[in-house]
C-alpha cells in the first residue's frame, strides 16, 4: 500500500499557485508528491510545473486524468466548471479536492457527492477555513466560556473590483457574484461558530449588476438562537485593510482579523455590567506554516491514505448545508444562472 499521495493540479491560476506553494511546503514529509499540472494551454502548464516543481505538464485535462500515476486532483478552475471537472476526475478513478464552492447549486453538489460515493473515491470541497488553526483556538475559547453565551456573529467581506461584464466575477455564465465568491466565507464562519446548528430564518437585501449580486446584506438565525449579520460585495471595499469578524457573547467578544484566513484573534472580556469597557482575556496568534492551504491539503492527504472517501471535518453534509443556504438566498433574489 502506498504511503504517499501523488497530487495533480487542474487549471494553474492564482489559487492553484497558493496550493502549489503549500504542496511544496509539505513535500518534505514524503506523504505528498507533486506529480502533474494540466492547462488548456501547454506552455502555461509547463511554466507552472517548472516554477512549482511538478514532474509533468499536460496541455489538456484529459491527458492528466489518463495518467495512471495521478492519485488525486486539486480542481482550481472557475466554479462554473467544477461539476464537469470533478465528474471527469472521479470517473477516471481519481480522488478530488475541489476549490470552493464545489457546486454552484445544491443540484450540482449532489451530483458530485453521488458520483464520489459510486466510485468510492475521496471528495472534499476545499473550504480552507474549516481547517484553520486560529479559528480552532477561537472555538476552544468559546467552549471554555471566556465570552459567555454567544449571541451574534458579524462579518464583512467586500472587495472593490472595476465592473467588467466579461470578468468572471460579474459574469452570470461563470456563476459570478459576491455570494459564491466571498459571502460563502461569512456563512461558513458563522456556521462554525454556531456549531453547525440549522438555519431557521433569513432576511437579506441585494444590489444586482449585470445579472449577479454585486452587493448583499444578509441576516441568518440558527436553531440554537445565535444570529449572524454580514455583507459581501464585489464593487465596494471594506472599511479597512482587513476583512474582520466579531463574535459577541454575554461576557465579552472576540475580534477575528481576516476571518476567512485568520491568524490573529483577540478575546476581550467585559469589565463591568454596563458600558463598553473590556480587557484582553486572551490573544490568539497562529501564524501559518506556509500560507494556510497546507491544513486542508494535509487533511485530504491523510484521509486518502487512511482509505476514507469523505472528510470527518468538512464532510458532505456541511457542504450541502452551506450550498442550500446560498441557494435559498439566490431564490429570494430571483438570481439564476443560465443553465438553471
Amino acid at each position: 500500500m502506498k504511503d504517499y499521495v501523488s497530487w495533480a493540479i487542474m487549471a494553474p491560476g492564482r489559487i492553484a499557485a497558493k496550493m502549489a506553494e503549500a504542496m511544496n511546503g509539505e513535500a518534505g514529509t514524503g506523504r505528498i508528491r507533486l506529480h502533474a499540472v494540466a492547462s488548456r494551454n501547454l506552455a502555461r502548464a509547463e511554466e507552472f510545473a517548472k516554477k512549482w516543481n511538478f514532474r509533468k505538464a499536460y496541455g489538456s485535462y484529459e491527458e492528466l486524468l489518463a495518467d495512471p500515476d495521478v492519485d488525486a486532483v486539486y480542481v482550481a478552475n472557475p466554479h462554473a466548471f467544477h461539476l464537469e471537472s470533478v465528474a471527469a476526475a472521479l470517473e477516471a478513478g481519481k480522488h478530488v479536492l475541489c476549490e470552493k464552492p464545489a457546486g454552484c447549486s445544491r443540484d450540482q453538489l449532489d451530483r458530485m457527492t453521488s458520483l464520489a460515493r459510486e466510485k468510492g473515491r475521496f471528495f472534499m470541497e476545499a473550504m480552507w477555513t474549516a481547517f484553520n488553526p486560529c479559528i480552532a483556538e477561537v472555538r476552544r475559547a468559546i467552549q471554555e466560556g471566556l465570552i459567555g453565551e454567544v449571541k451574534n456573529v458579524d462579518s464583512r467581506f467586500c472587495n472593490r473590483n472595476p465592473y467588467d461584464p466579461d470578468d468572471r466575477n460579474y459574469s452570470p455564465k461563470l456563476a459570478g457574484g459576491a455570494l459564491l465568491d466571498l459571502g460563502i466565507y461569512d456563512i461558513y464562519f458563522a456556521m462554525m461558530i454556531a456549531g453547525f446548528s440549522p438555519v431557521v430564518s433569513r432576511s437579506s437585501q441585494v444590489r444586482m449588476l449585470g445579472g449577479v449580486d454585486a452587493w448583499n446584506s444578509v441576516s441568518l438565525t440558527f436553531a440554537n438562537g445565535i444570529a449572524t449579520s454580514f455583507q459581501s460585495a464585489m464593487d465596494i471595499p471594506s472599511t479597512g485593510p482587513t476583512h474582520d469578524a466579531v463574535i459577541y457573547g454575554t461576557k465579552g467578544f472576540i475580534t477575528v482579523e481576516n476571518f476567512f484566513m485568520a491568524q490573529n484573534a483577540d478575546v476581550r472580556v467585559y469589565t463591568g455590567e454596563g458600558g463598553n469597557d473590556s480587557r484582553i482575556g486572551r490573544e490568539i496568534r497562529c501564524p501559518f506554516r506556509t500560507n494556510g492551504y497546507e491544513y486542508e491539503l494535509v487533511h485530504a492527504t491523510d484521509s486518502i491514505l487512511s482509505g476514507k472517501t469523505e472528510s470527518d471535518v468538512h464532510g458532505f453534509k456541511k457542504s450541502e448545508e452551506l450550498c442550500s443556504v446560498m441557494d435559498a438566498l439566490r431564490a429570494d433574489w430571483g438570481m439564476k444562472y443560465p443553465w438553471e
